[in-house]
């Protein structure tokens, strides 16, 4: 289920500029005597009125005020769920592009997860991986936060070992987000514009922690490690917040220049 017609305006947007039409409506639940959106008739969809009672009830939200639609939706084409036993994997037909892949590395919090995805989206990234412990990008929360973006965004899910063919088959540069505030296992540098310069033209990937642990230890091992420079004592930031500085800053080259 998802609702608010504000994000399906968005889907609705990136489905006709789309080749692809990753996104499937099976249905949408319309909140009696609200008006039928325009943009409905081009997924061809069945449209069932319910009171206010009913969308509350589906909605699981204490306040329907502002839903006037829940959209009973297929999961999107562009998600990729790889099953952990699969030792051979064609990592090329996971993303269009891998010139900028996001990886979460158990980022747990659905709000967190949703909010780097709608990130991702707005600063041109390609994609994102999603390593064991992450929680699921259709979580309720998960799908507010992205506003659309986990119908838009290619998503995969996998373990390191498929995330490893995917940066060997393609010499992907893997970098980490890191507070900075531990050297003792590597340098950790600090992100700025030139670093990201030196980037530029390189695939790339970056990997955030979880809220609570931070990066895994395979993640601390096999990334080179950034840090965003801070003023004062603050160790670390938010992970949403964090992954928008960082994603802003080394967003795809072409991209900034729209900017």
């Amino acid at each position: 289920m998802y609702d608010e017609v504000f994000i399906f305006r968005e889907i609705y947007r990136f489905q006709r500029s789309s080749q692809e039409k990753p996104v499937i409506i099976d249905c949408l639940l319309l909140l009696e005597k609200a008006e039928v959106p325009e943009w409905i008739d081009d997924f061809s969809v069945r449209i069932v009125e319910v009171s206010s009672v009913v969308m509350k009830k589906l909605s699981g939200m204490q306040s329907t005020e502002s839903i006037e639609a829940i959209a009973l939706m297929r999961m999107p084409t562009s998600f990729s769920d790889i099953d952990s036993e699969e030792k051979e994997v064609n990592c090329k037909t996971w993303f269009p592009s891998i010139h900028r892949v996001l990886v979460l590395d158990g980022v747990q919090d659905p709000g967190n997860l949703g909010t780097l995805l709608r990130s991702a989206m707005a600063f041109g990234w390609n994609g994102v991986f999603l390593l064991p412990g992450c929680c699921d990008p259709f979580n309720e929360k998960a799908l507010r936060a992205s506003r659309g973006a986990s119908f838009q965004l290619p998503i995969v899910s996998g373990t390191w070992n498929h995330l490893e063919s995917l940066k060997n088959e393609f010499q992907i540069k893997m970098l980490a987000g890191h507070p900075g505030t531990d050297e003792k296992l590597k340098p950790v540098s600090h992100l700025s514009q030139k670093l990201a310069d030196s980037f530029a033209d390189v695939p790339l990937s970056l990997v955030l922690g979880s809220e609570g642990s931070g990066l895994s230890e395979k993640s601390q091992r096999l990334c080179e490690l950034v840090s965003i420079p801070m003023a004062g004592e603050f160790e670390s930031l938010n992970v949403s917040v964090a992954g928008g500085i960082f994603l802003y800053v080394l967003q795809p080259k072409n991209h900034k220049s729209l900017m």
